[in-house]
């Protein structure tokens, strides 16, 4: 076994010893990072598998229970028309109160970013 060891040593003494290129490091960890980013798109991709396969199964299960069960047929009727000016004005203001609460928010993360930087 020493004999090995000694070969070894001699062998590895006679090696002329190189520098690594600048770019090693960057080299390496843009490799690191590529591979990173590969195992999350794949595991991203069969999360969204998982989560399509059991909808599509519940959807069926659900389905197969309404027919299993005889339940009588729903029947949705459409509100009156009369009311449709309320129908409107509660989505008008729905849509102001949305946008004031994005700008507001907007305002908001403005200040805390001028905040953070003093």
């Amino acid at each position: 076994m020493t004999e090995k060891n000694d070969i070894l040593k001699d062998l590895f003494s006679r090696m002329p010893e190189e520098e690594l290129p600048g770019s090693f490091r960057a080299n390496v960890m843009q490799q690191i990072l590529a591979e990173a980013e590969r195992i999350h798109k794949r595991n991203e991709r069969w999360g969204w598998i998982a989560v399509i396969s059991a909808s599509l199964l519940m959807v069926g299960l659900a389905v197969g229970a309404f027919f299993y069960m005889d339940l009588p047929k729903i029947s949705v009727s459409l509100p009156r028309l009369s009311s449709l000016p309320f129908y409107v004005y509660i989505g008008i203001l729905t849509f102001i109160l949305l946008g004031a609460d994005y700008k507001f928010r907007q305002i908001f993360k403005k200040k805390q970013v001028s905040h953070k930087e003093e």
